[in-house]
């Protein structure tokens, strides 16, 4: 992140390198434009660029430093590049380095151009444009002092090479007045390096607060994802404001461990942990290989959801399949694992439910109600009942449209609703694989 104060000893962010890049990729980009443009011109229209250019001694000099700025630059680029890929941290202060380079040719060109063209013209128009530009640019930097520095850099080294260029020409001008512009020229130029450093100080505000936001969102996302599943966490993060409901189709799977509250009874705090993190692991990692999302974890069992949260044609295969995985994990824990006693029930049925963020801006849950939700509770406890550890409702297996896998127990009356309900027993060799 960017601190307020900033010290040149200080780790760039990533996104700032990122800026530095850009910003050494538009100089790079300008300069070989730059180089291509003027052999074009000089070419086409001899006198445009004066005889200055026809001097081989000038152009050796012009070309010598030119071509050593241009391989810095690269080089900087490339670093760069190189930093952001690998994740690698550099100190704000390689930053002075550039500065000073930077700011440092154009008042060598104009220091020689004026040596051999014997004119200050370069410093009406080209070296001013010159500078101008790299200050515009200097405000990429996201730092006020750098800016500002800049600006210094560059009316001090404009300021210099005027007074020198007045003193070996010795011009028949005015030289109080040449002086006088000159340095007006020179305070313009620092002040455009306030001005770039106040653009600087603004946008820098603008990308600190997309930052923070970016860091608290991913926090609270991180936060969230370990007290609820991500699918729930998304949901809740995208309708945070939502006080409307909705109706949803889709499978709702209630899982019961049996006997736990004995069990628990019979352990010490750190055996009841440890046997629910044992059990629920892998059970967790089963709910969202099949796409399902698990909306409460009590200490016996939880209630999970396919096609609810995240929307999900096959909900129903995905939920039953995610049972019979259960069902495969808990025989193992119970023969590899000393769970000798554990065993499950689980409940599935599809319907309509209702969802919503329930709460206030204190504390929100993304829940899911309805009869529907009720009728899969009351699913599981029928295992008790019957003795079984998977039972589903009629309508789920009409949802399924795969009979073959189910053994009919038949209508029983349910807690709650006034029609008997068809229950159906899962198969142990249940594969299904239709939709």
């Amino acid at each position: 992140m960017f601190h307020r104060h900033d010290h040149f000893n200080e780790l760039l962010h990533p996104e700032f390198l990122r800026i530095e890049r850009k910003r050494v990729g538009i100089i790079l980009g300008l300069f070989i434009i730059g180089s291509l443009i003027l052999p074009v011109l000089h070419f086409l229209v001899p006198n445009l660029l004066r005889n200055f250019l026809n001097q081989d001694q000038f152009i050796g000099n012009l070309l010598f430093w030119w071509v050593l700025f241009c391989v810095f630059e690269l080089s900087v680029y490339f670093r760069l590049g190189h930093a952001i890929k690998n994740n690698i941290q550099i100190p704000k202060k390689i930053l002075l380095l550039n500065i000073l380079v930077e700011f440092g040719l154009p008042a060598i060109v104009l220091y020689h151009t004026i040596k051999f063209d014997y004119s200050l013209l370069i410093l009406e128009y080209d070296g001013l444009m010159f500078y101008f530009l790299l200050l515009m640019l200097s405000a990429m930097h996201l730092d006020f002092k750098i800016s500002l520095g800049a600006g210094v850099l560059a009316g001090l080294g404009y300021f210099l090479v005027a007074f020198w260029g007045i003193e070996y020409l010795q011009p028949e001008q005015d030289v109080i007045q040449l002086q006088e512009i000159y340095t007006m020229r020179s305070i313009g130029l620092v002040i455009g390096g306030l001005v770039a450093g106040i653009v600087a100080l603004e946008i820098k505000k603008r990308v600190n607060s997309y930052l923070n936001s970016i860091e608290e969102q991913k926090e609270i996302e991180s936060l969230l994802g370990q007290q609820l599943s991500k699918g729930v966490a998304n949901e809740l993060m995208v309708k945070r404001n939502e006080v409307v409901g909705h109706k949803v189709v889709g499978s709702i799977m209630f899982l019961d461990i049996r006997n736990f509250t004995v069990m628990a009874d019979h352990q010490s705090p750190e055996e009841t942990i440890e046997f629910q993190n044992a059990i629920f692991d892998p059970l967790i990692r089963i709910i969202e290989k099949h796409n399902g999302i698990i909306h409460q974890i009590l200490g016996d069992g939880f209630m999970a959801s396919f096609g609810i949260a995240v929307k999900n044609e096959n909900h129903a295969k995905d939920s039953l399949n995610a049972g019979l995985e259960i069902m495969e994990a808990i025989n193992h824990l119970r023969t590899d694992q000393k769970g000798n006693n554990t065993r499950v029930g689980i409940g599935l049925h599809s319907g309509e439910v209702i969802t919503g963020n329930i709460g206030n801006e204190i504390r929100k849950q993304f829940s899911i109600a309805g009869k529907n939700v009720i009728l899969a509770s009351r699913i599981e406890q029928l295992n008790k009942t019957f003795k079984t550890q998977f039972l589903v409702s009629e309508q789920f297996v009409e949802t399924l449209n795969c009979k073959g896998c189910f053994d009919d127990l038949g209508e029983v009356q349910v807690k709650g609703f006034d029609e008997n309900v068809r229950i159906y027993k899962v198969g142990e060799n249940c594969s299904c694989s239709e939709n």
